[in-house]
């Protein structure tokens, strides 16, 4: 009686360690990146982090992606001061600075224009999720599938470097810290929220 309950013990802890609470296994490369070109409506909270030479830039990013061509972002400071309030469409973008609406077709140019730095927001809504976009180089692989940096330009001709830090434990694997940089401006995102 004893020998069969240690038995069933043993077993109980063998399986217990297998799948650990919170993490998953993540699927398979082809798999996975079938799932996250489907993800179309997503919001991602973020703290994030700008350094250029116009300005030092930190705050929370919440970027809410409403399908594969619309999207609104907002930019806040530690104080939740807005800094900019973007929202874009495939055929114009509105962005939000200061009071004041400004609106262009592309989101890169009309920021760069108006705070004297940019991030590459066309392809935002891929590199979120781990994708790299059409203009994309040089990608890196890890031993799981995943994307963990790659080279791409944006719509300004700026050359950025994305490096993915680490994702989060679930099948998706989704991006929890990236950075990104050009020749002189560094961004650092700590994504702490997916809603899918």
């Amino acid at each position: 009686m004893l020998a069969l309950l240690a038995i069933a013990l043993l077993s109980t802890a063998c399986t217990s360690t297998k799948t650990l609470p919170g993490t998953q296994t993540v699927l398979p490369q082809s798999e996975r990146q079938q799932q996250l070109s489907a993800m179309h409506n997503f919001t991602v909270q973020a703290s994030i982090g700008i350094k250029s030479p116009a300005e030092t830039v930190s705050g929370n990013l919440r970027w809410q992606q409403q399908d594969a061509n619309a999207y609104q972002a907002r930019l806040a400071n530690m104080l939740g001061i807005s800094l900019f309030e973007l929202t874009a469409s495939s055929e114009l973008t509105e962005l939000l600075v200061r009071g004041e609406r400004y609106q262009a077709a592309d989101a890169s140019n009309l920021l760069w224009q108006l705070a004297g730095w940019s991030i590459p927001l066309h392809d935002m809504a891929l590199w979120l999720r781990g994708l790299p976009g059409d203009s994309a180089t040089n990608l890196q692989y890890d031993a799981a599938g995943r994307l963990v940096s790659f080279t791409l330009t944006d719509s300004t001709g700026i050359r950025w470097q994305l490096t993915y830090r680490s994702f989060f434990d679930d099948a998706l694997s989704l991006p929890r810290q990236l950075q990104l940089h050009s020749a002189d401006t560094q961004v650092r995102l700590v994504i702490r929220s997916w809603q899918l």
